[in-house]
């Protein structure tokens, strides 16, 4: 900046020594071939001047904003496609999530379902333990009362008291002969 100045001034004053001479007043297109002469001096050197120290700083200090401004712009995108690339992932894992949850919601689905029948099994099983003990009691009931008939019917028609040795015997082939009739008709 100063070289600048400084180089102002030498040029301008030869120009304004010969304006203050005295003679008529020049307007900007008067004057001598020396001030003409002097005028384009000035102005090129003004324009080294000024292109040395004023156009390369700004044109350098535009280029570094320039390649500061692709740069932010390279940033941008890449942080972009990181960012999308996230979400991507993002995107995956909560599908993958959903995905599991429906899986294992299916799996317990399965184990209640798997885990009713079998207490259906059970169920089904005991009423049939049930039953069977019930047919059983039922059975024993029926040959104790049928025992009780036979020994009343042995003493009737004996007509006399009927031996425990007797009783047994009576009572033997009378079953026998209840189960063969049972076995016979299919029951």
């Amino acid at each position: 900046m100063r070289i600048l100045i400084l180089a102002s001034i030498l040029l301008l004053a030869p120009a304004t020594a010969l304006s203050s001479e005295g003679g008529p007043e020049q307007g900007v297109f008067n004057g001598t071939f020396a001030d003409s002469l002097w005028t384009v001096i000035a102005f090129f050197l003004l324009l080294v001047v000024l292109g040395k120290f004023a156009w390369k700083p700004l044109l350098n200090s535009l280029k570094i904003r320039q390649e500061y401004i692709q740069n932010e712009i390279k940033t941008a995108e890449t942080a972009k496609k990181h960012a999308e690339q996230l979400l991507e992932e993002s995107r995956q894992k909560g599908l993958q999530i959903i995905e599991d949850a429906t899986k294992s919601a299916q799996h317990h689905r399965k184990e209640i379902i798997e885990e009713s029948h079998h207490e259906t099994d059970l169920i089904r099983q005991r009423a049939r333990d049930d039953i069977q003990h019930a047919l059983t009691s039922a059975s024993e009931q029926l040959w104790n009362q049928a025992s009780e008939m036979i020994q009343s019917v042995g003493a009737d028609v004996l007509g006399r008291a009927v031996t425990a040795e007797d009783d047994q015997r009576l009572i033997r082939e009378a079953i026998e002969k209840i189960k063969a009739t049972q076995v016979g008709t299919g029951k």
